[in-house]
């Protein structure tokens, strides 16, 4: 049962930083997927760094410097739940690029039992997303692309299927070291319902934007993003807030009201990386969202706080991210990437 309140927690709140929790399906589709990203805050949608999963936030990210490159992310959360990604680029001609990616969220085996408690033998609970991206230059500065996403859920018997695209630009100038990106995620459908006397459930709709500069003369590059901008209040009912507050005619626990400031912030996610070549970096980044609503009120210590680094060794860019949720619980991400052309050359 811990087992299983922990998926239920995560299922919901780790992509609260672009849904309110519990008003959607599919929200892993909005979980970041490599280790890069997590050291950023969870959301990095400018700034490739030549990473093939880049493109899987931001499909206007995918680019020649990926050609015929693959990467490989694992991700170890509480509970023993486990996430993998595996991504591969090609460029097909000078101004178009492809990204092929698959991502699985494994949940592990339970206990089926019974009202009673009587042990009715084992279930297993997974979910998958295949996505295929793409991008074109438009100018010198400017790239768009589209990602085309399969989704996959089963939890024991329940099933369910949904189809989506992500619509993105990217500016990249690169006399000014300034970049910035926008994104519209998980623009879909439910195909197949979990349950089909329920209604079809909304995906985990999310608009993004971010902005990035690197000083000229100095490793330092800053990046703010503001995510779930197509509603203002982005907050929940926290059942168990000291100051919480119940309709007196429900019974029901109201949403918070957060001051403009607040509520502002809860959009926010800040990021530096120091970029002292391309074989090593070191990230870090603050959601501000994530430590107000999965920190306890008395003692958020971490949460929200994320780092990393990333390390060129030979051929290979290897990088781990590190992002607290819960005080004292931290989601470790491992990535590595890998120019196949070089690899055969080699051989």
């Amino acid at each position: 049962m811990r087992k299983l309140a922990i998926i239920s927690i995560l299922t919901i709140t780790l992509s609260v930083r672009a849904q309110i929790g519990g008003t959607s399906a599919f929200t892993f589709a909005l979980i970041e997927n490599s280790a890069r990203q997590a050291a950023l805050g969870g959301v990095s949608i400018v700034n490739t760094d030549s990473d093939p999963a880049a493109g899987f936030q931001n499909p206007a990210l995918i680019n020649q410097s990926m050609h015929n490159s693959a990467s490989l992310s694992y991700a170890n959360h509480v509970a023993d739940l486990n996430y993998g990604l595996a991504s591969y680029s090609r460029s097909w001609d000078s101004t178009s690029s492809f990204l092929f990616s698959v991502g699985y969220y494994d949940y592990g085996t339970f206990t089926r039992t019974n009202e009673a408690g009587d042990i009715l033998g084992e279930f297993t609970a997974g979910d998958y997303n295949f996505q295929v991206g793409y991008s074109k230059i438009y100018n010198d500065k400017i790239t768009y692309g589209f990602n085309g996403k399969f989704l996959y859920s089963v939890y024991e018997a329940y099933v369910s299927t949904a189809g989506a695209i992500d619509v993105g630009v990217s500016y990249n100038d690169t006399a000014n070291l300034l970049t910035a990106g926008v994104v519209m995620k998980n623009l879909g459908y439910q195909f197949i319902r979990y349950d089909d006397n329920s209604p079809r459930e909304p995906l985990p709709f999310d608009i993004q934007a971010s902005i990035s500069k690197k000083l000229a003369h100095n490793p330092l590059r800053f990046t703010l993003t503001l995510y779930n901008l197509h509603i203002w209040n982005n907050s929940y009912a926290n059942i168990n807030s000291r100051n919480k507050e119940i309709d007196l005619e429900t019974g029901i626990v109201k949403n918070q009201e957060l001051k403009f400031g607040e509520q502002a912030m809860r959009h926010v996610i800040f990021n530096t990386e120091f970029v002292f070549s391309k074989k090593f970096q070191i990230r870090a980044g603050y959601n501000h969202q994530r430590r107000a609503e999965l920190g306890p009120e008395n003692r958020r210590a971490m949460s929200g706080f994320s780092w990393g680094l990333g390390i060129g060794v030979k051929k290979l860019t290897l990088s781990y991210g590190s992002a607290g949720y819960f005080p004292g619980i931290a989601s470790n991400y491992f990535s590595v990437s890998r120019d196949l052309s070089g690899f055969r050359k080699n051989k």
